[in-house]
């Protein structure tokens, strides 16, 4: 199943790898396109086709679970088995880590909800008394 590429994957991976290693959107960009620029308008990527520093990126996405690897087996004329690596986008996975996450509100403390008059209470005695 082909896929096009639009900007849409292009920033949710982008967020994802945000999120995931801790950077700045703009260095996460630049990883992502460097990503799917390998990929194109494909849902795998050959593994031949990587530099190896690129391979490295690769492997270490895939530690994030971004990336997921399958490989085949063929039968080659002279009976020897050649061994075909890919890679894939782990979709659910860069779909949970692009998502908006809603941050909880801070709790104000008890002693930070309680009016000021609580705190003037004795003051209040102490006068009336």
């Amino acid at each position: 199943m082909t896929r096009s590429f639009d900007t849409a994957r292009h920033a949710a991976l982008s967020r994802a790898i945000a999120r995931r290693i801790g950077v700045e959107m703009d260095a996460a960009g630049e990883l992502a396109l460097r990503v799917l620029n390998y990929f194109g308008f494909e849902d795998e990527a050959i593994d031949n086709s990587l530099d190896q520093e690129d391979r490295r990126l690769f492997y270490f996405l895939q530690d994030l679970g971004l990336l997921k690897t399958a490989w085949e087996e063929a039968m080659l004329p002279s009976g020897r088995i050649w061994r075909i690596f890919y890679w894939s986008l782990n979709v659910e996975s860069i779909e949970e880590y692009s998502r908006e996450v809603e941050t909880p509100k801070e709790e104000e403390g008890l002693y930070e909800a309680l009016p000021a008059a609580v705190w003037a209470r004795d003051e209040v005695r102490a006068e009336g008394a």
